[in-house]
């Protein structure tokens, strides 16, 4: 049983390496947009697609630290804490 369990978690580590590839690739997109649309004109007020791209290469960013630093605490581990009884039993 335990090899099946071994298995199934190197499946999910390679998945979620893929996903953070994949988001990784996304913001790189969302960050080439950002300075094609940016003005010439120095100073110029930046337009809403310069600050759509801007901001959705900064949210994937931060999705891709927060998926990082949860698996250094070990939340993708089958040992979640909301599968452990609790003060209440």
């Amino acid at each position: 049983m335990k090899k099946t369990s071994e298995k199934l978690t190197a499946n999910q580590e390679s998945e979620r390496t893929q996903w953070i590839r994949l988001l990784e690739h996304i913001s790189m997109f969302h960050m080439q947009m950002v300075k094609e649309t940016q003005s010439p004109i120095l100073g110029a007020k930046p337009s809403d697609d310069n600050m759509f791209h801007r901001a959705s290469a900064s949210a994937i960013e931060d999705c891709i630290l927060l998926i990082e630093m949860l698996g250094e605490e070990g939340w993708f581990n089958d040992e979640l804490p909301q599968n452990r009884a609790g003060p209440a039993g």
